[in-house]
C-alpha cells in the first residue's frame, strides 16, 4: 500500500510539472483483466485495476506521443468452476511510451472522425508485489522477474473535450517468469510465462 501511495504522489508531481510546460498532462484510472500465457490455463479470469498519470506532446494535428506511469495489477486465476483452484497476482509499476495517430484526417458522411485515435507502443514493468496461491495455500513467489517488457496496441475514443476512453491489448515481449512452468509457451524464441492484459481506462486531461 505504501508503494501505491508513493506511485500516486510521483504521478501527481509528474503531471504537475508537465502541465507547467508546453505539454499536456492528466490522470488515468481503469480496470484490467489478465492471464498468464504459459501457466497451463487459458482465459482472462483475473480482474484488477490500473491508475496513475500521463504526459504527452502533440507533434502535429495527427500524431502525438505519450509517456505514462501507472500502477497495474496483472496475473492469472482459475475459472470459478475449476479445481484445483489457483491465483497468480503480479502488481507492477508500468511505464508505457505510446505513439498515437488521430483519424481526424478522415471523413465519414462528410464528418471528421477526430474522436478516434489509434495507439502503438512499448511499456516497461517493474514488479512491486507478487503472490501465488494453490488451493488457498501460498507458494514461492521469487521466480518472477523484476522487469518485463511489453508491447501495446490500442484505441481511444474522445467522450468529452478533456475525457477519453481507452482500450488496450498489452502483451509481454519478455518472459515474466525466471524458470519454466511444466506447460510453458514460446514467444520470440523464449520459453516461459507471459502476461496478457485487456485494459479499459479513462484518461482525463488537466491541460
Amino acid at each position: 500500500m505504501k508503494k501505491l501511495f508513493l506511485l500516486l504522489a510521483i504521478s501527481v508531481m509528474f503531471v504537475a510539472n508537465a502541465t507547467s510546460q508546453s505539454f499536456y498532462g492528466g490522470v488515468a484510472l481503469g480496470a484490467v483483466t489478465s492471464q498468464v500465457d504459459g501457466d497451463g490455463n487459458n482465459g482472462f479470469h483475473k480482474f484488477g485495476f490500473t491508475g496513475g498519470g500521463f504526459v504527452g506532446l502533440e507533434l502535429n494535428d495527427i500524431f502525438d506521443v505519450q509517456l505514462e506511469i501507472k500502477y497495474i495489477q496483472k496475473g492469472s486465476k482459475s475459472a470459478a468452476d475449476e479445481f484445483p483452484s489457483f491465483k497468480i497476482r503480479l502488481d507492477y509499476v508500468e511505464m508505457p511510451l505510446v505513439a498515437s495517430a488521430n483519424l481526424g484526417f478522415m471523413k465519414v458522411n462528410g464528418r471528421k472522425i477526430d474522436w478516434i485515435t489509434f495507439e502503438l507502443g512499448l511499456s516497461l514493468d517493474a514488479l512491486v508485489y507478487s503472490n501465488n496461491t494453490f488451493n488457498a495455500a501460498n507458494e514461492a513467489t521469487d521466480m518472477w522477474r523484476p522487469l518485463c517488457l511489453n508491447g501495446i496496441l490500442g484505441m481511444k475514443f474522445r467522450l468529452m473535450p478533456k475525457l477519453e476512453l481507452g482500450f488496450r491489448v498489452i502483451t509481454s515481449v519478455t518472459s515474466a517468469y525466471k524458470g519454466n512452468f511444466n506447460e510453458g509457451t514460446v514467444r520470440f524464441g523464449q520459453k516461459g510465462a507471459f502476461n496478457d492484459v485487456l485494459e479499459l481506462v479513462l484518461y482525463y486531461r488537466l491541460k
